[in-house]
């Protein structure tokens, strides 16, 4: 589904908080903030693709020098059946 960001519109005229909802590709935009029912406008951005659990960040994250630098040892199995310390 498709995040659409929008931003409330004051009774003066001001632009207030922005909020974003996913919603279906089909489904009407918004009018007015679904809680709290003030006026609101959509903002047109660009679509992105959220990517914070991507396979490049993750390989990133789990990365020997990230564990390392937690505190973490790495093993691998070796042909025994058992572990091998790596670092």
């Amino acid at each position: 589904m498709p995040l659409r960001r929008y931003i409330v519109l004051k009774a003066d005229g001001t632009e207030g908080d922005e909020f974003e909802v996913d919603l279906p590709a089909e489904a009407p935009d918004f009018t007015h903030h679904p809680a709290t029912q003030e006026a609101c406008r959509r903002v047109l951005t660009t679509p992105s693709l959220t990517i914070r659990y991507g396979e490049g960040d993750m390989k990133q994250a789990v990365s020997e020098k990230r564990l390392a630098q937690a505190g973490f040892q790495k093993l691998e199995k070796n042909g025994d059946g058992g572990w091998t310390k790596v670092n």
